[in-house]
């Protein structure tokens, strides 16, 4: 026993020897992370700029932006997004006396034939995105939001995948790239694509797209931890879904007859039918706070200041305890009341997993 305490003694010493020391470890940790972060971070301003570009949205409104947090996807079943509000009052006062004006029915906008009179409705249903990735240990739920028109799901990578997320992203037109890269004509899901790899640091971009049908664009995004057939085999693999889009906001009411184009953490945007793809029309926004100039309403017991300009009518209202300021704005064609956009106000709940931007 002597002996063999003694060899197990030399060897563990030996071994603690050979070990980095801590501060060489902790270096080396860190380093990963930094890593890993960069890595992630390439990836996800990649997949943005193939969005907006699709959509026709100037790149500098997004990524200028607050970045839109992870949050857990809601259950992959369509339907409505109602979820536990966030911090609100605790009831809803009725919107006060404002300064007279001469005809508050009136509707936003200059009045010509071109402009849409906008009528409510109740609730809101968001758009559910319609494809997933089979489940796996190295990677997570998917989180489904909109862009410009542009459905989005988020499929964030663990240590297990080397923090690979992918992106998929559904357009109704063929996606445009500004940045050059290497193509590569693939076959994926029985339909003819182009596979782009963009050598940059620090890790090469790829980016799948297809026409999956006449009125169906897809693109699919990672970094090269996956091989270009691993790229085309995750395209094989997805299915029909429908997952959900959290929204930011909880809607009493909606624009009726309008299309949801953009569903981020800090915005709804809504727009005519007919209307260009991030066109937008409608929108509800929450910015971080900003000073009113001239409250003329109550919303909900915040301050509230109502604007018209000749095209346009904005609402802004300040959420204190939000520290925020919720602005929503009417206008490129569509016109709405002054009594029906108060209306529309008065039914917002801000939600815990909103950002203002």
């Amino acid at each position: 026993m002597d002996d063999l305490n003694r060899m197990l003694a030399e060897t563990m010493h030996d071994a603690a020897g050979d070990a980095p020391s801590e501060a060489g470890l902790l270096s080396a940790v860190h380093e990963r992370s930094r890593r890993h972060r960069r890595r992630r971070l390439v990836t996800m301003a990649a997949a943005a700029a193939v969005v907006v570009t699709a959509a026709g949205i100037p790149l500098v409104t997004v990524l200028t932006g607050h970045p839109d947090p992870v949050v857990p996807p809601i259950a992959s079943v369509p339907g409505p997004t109602a979820t536990t509000p966030g911090p609100a009052p605790s009831t809803r006062p009725a919107a006060s006396s404002a300064p007279a004006r001469p005809d508050p029915s009136t509707p936003s906008g200059d009045g010509s034939a071109e402009s849409t009179a906008v009528k409510l409705t109740s609730g809101w249903t968001a758009p559910p995105f319609p494809y997933t990735l089979p489940a796996s240990d190295g990677m997570r739920a998917p989180t489904a939001s909109m862009n410009g028109g542009a459905q989005i799901a988020f499929f964030e990578a663990t240590e297990l995948r080397e923090h690979a997320d992918v992106t998929i992203t559904v357009t109704a037109t063929r996606p445009a790239f500004s940045a050059t890269a290497e193509e590569t004509p693939v076959s994926v899901r029985g339909h003819a694509g182009t596979l782009r790899t963009r050598n940059v640091s620090p890790a090469k971009q790829l980016t799948l797209y297809w026409k999956e049908s006449p009125a169906r664009w897809i693109q699919l995004a990672t970094d090269d931890t996956y091989r270009p057939d691993e790229v085309v085999a995750l395209a094989d693999s997805m299915t029909g879904a429908a997952v959900a889009v959290p929204p930011p906001f909880d809607l009493d009411l909606s624009p009726k007859g309008l299309v949801t184009e953009t569903v981020t953490a800090s915005r709804m945007v809504f727009r005519l039918p007919g209307a260009v793809p991030g066109t937008g029309g409608f929108s509800t926004v929450l910015l971080k706070r900003r000073q009113l100039t001239d409250p003329t309403e109550k919303i909900n017991g915040y301050d509230a200041e109502l604007t018209r300009g000749a095209d346009e009518v904005t609402l802004s209202i300040d959420v204190e305890d939000w520290n925020a300021t919720l602005r929503i704005t009417v206008g490129n064609g569509l016109t709405v009341s002054d009594a029906d956009l108060i209306r529309y106000a008065t039914g917002i709940r801000v939600l815990n997993r909103s950002n203002p931007e």
